[in-house]
């Protein structure tokens, strides 16, 4: 007789995982050689049947591995200095364990935006000074190029508006999807992004201004309009795509 009890649970790869892994088998063939240009992030996706998203997901892991180096303004080209079969692991492992900045994303927009409008509503006007000055710390830090610090005061943000909710399943679901962002990957993949040009900075910085300052208005059509904003921005940065669709 069949028994659920036995039933174990299976866990199925990731995307990206599973287009990292195609890349790694292309490079042990020869049809990628160490040394040359991988193909055009487009060109993957379309090629593998994949979105987007997936393929920068894959390429970022394949990168904090050393697997591929990204340069600047030319492209991503495979390292001369290859151990597969160790990498392969360490990459699978990288994907697996991290969720997709995209689906992360997708989820923090629906709640935030939801929640700054209680948030504008519940605030008392020490909390919109705790935010105000979470924001002018990261702003400082945005300025002078400390990209790791700048991300990681974006988390102290983003809570501290969640917090003038006042209701601590809101700030909990806020807080467990900002811990998420400070995964490898998700942390990988807005750094390059930063370094490849350092005035992208500005963009963002004008956008959470925005933000900031429709809290103080008391402003709620607003920060909601510039928090959607935010969102569609670091997907356009780090996928480097607009209108992104899985």
């Amino acid at each position: 007789m069949f028994s659920f009890e036995k039933v174990t649970q299976v866990k199925f790869k990731s995307k990206g995982a599973i287009i990292a892994e195609q890349i790694l088998l292309n490079i042990k063939s020869g049809e990628y050689p160490a040394g040359t240009k991988l193909p055009a992030e487009r060109v993957i996706a379309e090629q593998m049947g994949v979105s987007r998203p997936s393929v920068r997901e894959a390429i970022s892991a394949l990168q904090i591995v050393g697997v591929i180096e990204s340069r600047p303004g030319d492209g991503n080209y495979i390292s001369r200095d290859l151990t597969s079969d160790e990498r392969s692991f360490q990459v699978k492992n990288i994907l697996e364990e991290s969720d997709s900045p995209y689906e992360i994303l997708q989820a923090r927009r629906v709640i935030e935006t939801g929640s700054v409008r209680m948030a504008i509503k519940e605030a008392t006007d020490e909390d919109i000074q705790k935010i105000k000055s979470a924001w002018e710390e990261k702003y400082k830090i945005g300025l002078a190029g400390d990209y790791n610090a700048y991300i990681r005061l974006g988390r102290q943000l983003h809570l501290s508006i969640a917090r003038a909710t006042k209701n601590r399943i809101i700030i909990a679901v806020i807080d467990r999807l900002l811990d998420i962002t400070s995964q490898p990957l998700w942390q990988n993949m807005r750094q390059l992004h930063y370094q490849k040009d350092p005035s992208r900075i500005k963009q963002m910085l004008d956008i959470h201004d925005r933000i900031v300052n429709a809290i103080q208005a008391r402003n709620s059509d607003e920060a909601i309009r510039a928090l959607e904003a935010d969102f569609d921005t670091v997907i356009e940065q780090i996928y480097h795509l607009e209108n992104v669709k899985e």
